[in-house]
């Protein structure tokens, strides 16, 4: 598997999610959390197939701990990024402390800290970014960032907090609005290191069809279909290879809830390049997807605990 050497580190350009690790998530989701035996022989997988970025988060239930306990068991040498949530907003850089504190003993190193969204980001970005920064040059996280939604937020990003040197954000096949705007590319000038989730759209173009939710999607998800049919690829391998691509990722964030899933999501980075035509053809499916309202229930979904599947 390739890596990516951006800032000093050398990111695996297949970067493991570990919400399936500690909370049910993904409407794709079927087996719900896993025993600690089959997270170890998820995170052993990942390792084997040559995945050496971990993303992880204080609010992802029991996954820090998880993932901790077997990086500190195994010999460590994983890049981890962990995530941090303001829940009181009458002390915001008390909580950064104490969120990181605690982030740093479950997992033992933290390569990585980000804002968890954009509305800590934009209401506390420049009451904690002292801490971020002190936090880098101590030593305790080589990088710091922001984990995010939009393009606005990612404009939001560039332009009142260029100290940021990492963002993750959703993106695929059918939805491409931060390359439309031209952000992506702007990115990859300032050489932030981008980490894309979403590349499924939340297990969306694994399936033939779409969740009663999401019905407004299904003529896109055919058309990609056809895409990836007339180019002898499946929907998976299409989604990856035009992400993966793109100047300017680093990195795809890719959940899984299997052993064996970790090993074909591996097989997918693997995938062909995409011809320009198929690129093109992709691109203007991308732009007529309700992207918009798909992303506005995928944010807004409650997961059932006991399916793992959203309301």
């Amino acid at each position: 598997m390739k890596n990516i050497n951006i800032r000093g580190l050398d990111i695996s350009q297949f970067s493991l999610g570990t919400v399936q690790l500690g909370v049910n998530y993904g409407l794709a989701n079927t087996v719900g959390v896993p025993s600690e035996e089959q997270a170890f022989g998820l995170l052993n997988a990942a390792r084997q197939v040559g995945v050496n970025c971990l993303d992880t988060a204080n609010a992802y239930g029991t996954s820090e701990q998880v993932v901790g306990d077997w990086h500190k068991a195994t010999g460590g040498g994983m890049n981890i990024v962990s995530k941090f949530k303001v829940r009181d907003p009458a002390d915001p850089i008390g909580q950064f402390k104490a969120q990181l504190a605690l982030s740093q003993e479950r997992l033992g190193t933290v390569a990585g800290y980000l804002f968890h969204d954009d509305k800590d980001l934009r209401a506390y970005g420049d009451v904690i970014r002292d801490e971020f920064l002190r936090a880098k040059e101590e030593g305790k996280v080589s990088f710091v960032g922001a984990s995010v939604y939009t393009a606005d937020d990612v404009e939001f990003m560039l332009d009142k907090h260029p100290w940021l040197e990492a963002v993750q954000l959703p993106m695929s096949v059918l939805d491409t609005r931060i390359v439309e705007r031209g952000l992506l590319e702007e990115l990859n000038k300032r050489n932030i290191i981008v980490f894309v989730r979403s590349v499924f759209l939340q297990g969306m173009l694994c399936m033939e069809k779409a969740p009663e939710q999401h019905s407004l999607m299904q003529p896109s998800l055919d058309a990609v279909a056809e895409v990836a049919r007339a180019g002898g690829l499946t929907m998976p391998q299409l989604a990856v290879a035009y992400i993966r691509d793109l100047p300017g990722v680093t990195s795809l964030v890719l959940g899984c809830e299997k052993a064996e899933q970790v090993v074909d999501n591996a097989n997918l980075i693997n995938t062909r390049p995409l011809t320009a035509a198929e690129m093109d053809a992709i691109g203007e499916i991308g732009r007529k997807a309700p992207i918009e309202k798909t992303m506005e229930i995928i944010r807004s979904a409650k997961w059932d605990p006991k399916t793992g599947k959203a309301k």
